[in-house]
């Protein structure tokens, strides 16, 4: 196992997700990418920028809930990948001594981790490891202009912006337009029940 932190949120450039770079804490030029959710990849941004929201979002409800159950979290660790889907554990540790591992999705346990500063492990078995200073080598080497796979989000409205879906500006008028509408539009005019009485 090896032990990993949050190096940064990327976006990928073909299907517009999220891809959570972990980097390894002795050698930060291996990455470990992890496709996730928009959600998810926004709590890792709320975590790492400490910003304090006036109501507990779900991770921090979540904190909260282990907390008041007397327990934290000791470490989280992906650990498997079975059809087509990380499998990560949560490991809490209760005031007695007593140790609950938990089954997770990788981009909560570590959501979850950031929130109690947990360290975050892998097998290195499971997540397929890139070496950056490679890619950069074979880019340098065929001196090709390579347009960069992820670029970096550094906040919850950077990534808002960026995945966001494309819309139409007819249909955009429409939504507009629904948005506007009242029930009393609907409601017959009086001249209209006149004329359906005569």
């Amino acid at each position: 196992m090896k032990e990993v932190k949050v190096r940064n949120i990327g976006l990928d450039s073909i299907t517009g997700s999220p891809i959570l770079m972990l980097s390894e804490v002795d050698n930060e030029d291996f990455i470990y990418p992890i496709w996730i959710g928009v959600a998810e990849a926004e709590g890792i941004i709320l975590a790492q920028s400490d910003v304090e929201t006036p109501r507990p979002l779900t991770y921090d409800l979540i904190k909260n809930i282990i907390e008041a159950l007397g327990a934290t979290v000791e470490r989280v660790a992906i650990v498997d990948y079975r059809n087509g889907a990380y499998i990560a554990e949560l490991i809490l540790r209760k005031e007695n001594g007593e140790e609950i591992v938990i089954d997770a999705r990788p981009s909560d346990a570590i959501n979850i981790a950031l929130r109690f500063g947990a360290p975050i492990f892998l097998d290195e078995n499971v997540v397929k490891k890139v070496n950056i200073k490679d890619i950069k080598e074979e880019l340098k080497d065929t001196k090709e202009e390579v347009e960069e796979e992820t670029e970096e989000i550094k906040t919850v409205e950077e990534l808002n912006k960026i995945t966001e879906p494309e819309t139409d500006e007819e249909l955009e008028k429409f939504r507009q337009m629904l948005e506007n509408l009242r029930p009393e539009d609907f409601a017959k005019k009086p001249e209209e029940n006149k004329k359906e009485e005569k």
